[in-house]
């Protein structure tokens, strides 16, 4: 049985989540600066709540990893918006 409240809930959190991730990215774009600090607090985050994206990452892990400190402000955008396109597939599915 469903329980709409927590239906309503998760998808504001999930729109709230790919909201975070299109503004970073659009600042970065616009000015070529990344907030570093929060691009990585809002990766980190999600890699440990959301279990398709922890899957991704570690997918991705496994293949190269360069610590978050070392890691260019393109590889760390280049995440956010693997993040978000996850994140917009997961809307869509919710649509339907």
């Amino acid at each position: 049985m469903s329980n709409p409240l927590k239906e309503a809930y998760d998808r504001a959190s999930l729109l709230n989540d790919i909201s975070e991730r299109e503004t970073l990215l659009q600042d970065y774009q616009r000015t070529g600066r990344l907030d570093r600090d929060k691009a990585v607090r809002k990766i980190q985050e999600l890699r440990l709540t959301d279990s398709d994206v922890a899957q991704a990452t570690a997918v991705m892990l496994a293949k190269s990893h360069t610590p978050f400190e070392q890691a260019t402000d393109q590889a760390i955008a280049n995440e956010l918006q693997m993040q978000l396109q996850i994140l917009s597939a997961k809307t869509f599915k919710q649509a339907f």
